[in-house]
């Protein structure tokens, strides 16, 4: 009986630190390159896995890799990716959930304490997460905008 006991409180204990979450609710909220979890800046490299087929060789209407429906075929059929590029937009393909499905180097910096920079090769565009409140675009564009914050999950658990 007492070992069970033992263990309860050990639990307890241990359940009440993580519940305490960073700081402890003292002072000034961290800013979002103090809170990081690991430092991300440098460059990174893509590695090419069970998705080299469509991303480094990728063909109109080949979207094996995605379960579609046959409305979705009837828009995946209909993309021009010339049009695009007569249009101006040819970095459509490569907007916000697209280029990190491609293939090519990241530069990561903090633009500042609060802002963590990606720039990307890929379609030679670069995006920012903003920890604090992002501030009002005039125009979203193709990138959005985007709020990020540190995901902790159950770390420690």
């Amino acid at each position: 009986m007492k070992r069970v006991l033992v263990m309860f409180l050990i639990l307890m204990a241990t359940g009440t630190a993580f519940g305490q979450g960073r700081g402890g609710g003292r002072g000034a909220p961290p800013t979002g390159k103090s809170a990081a979890p690991f430092d991300p800046t440098g460059y990174w490299v893509s590695i090419v896995g069970e998705d080299w087929r469509w991303r480094m060789f990728p063909a109109k209407g080949d979207y094996g890799a995605a379960p579609l429906n046959g409305d979705a075929r009837k828009v995946a059929d209909s993309w021009d990716p010339a049009k695009d590029a007569a249009a101006g937009e040819q970095c459509k393909g490569y907007a916000a959930p697209v280029v990190m499905r491609v293939p090519g180097r990241l530069h990561v910096t903090w633009q500042d304490d609060q802002t963590l920079k990606m720039e990307t090769d890929a379609g030679q565009q670069t995006r920012l997460f903003h920890f604090a409140n992002p501030p009002q675009a005039q125009s979203e564009g193709w990138q959005g905008v985007s709020k990020a914050e540190w995901d902790f999950g159950n770390a420690g658990a």
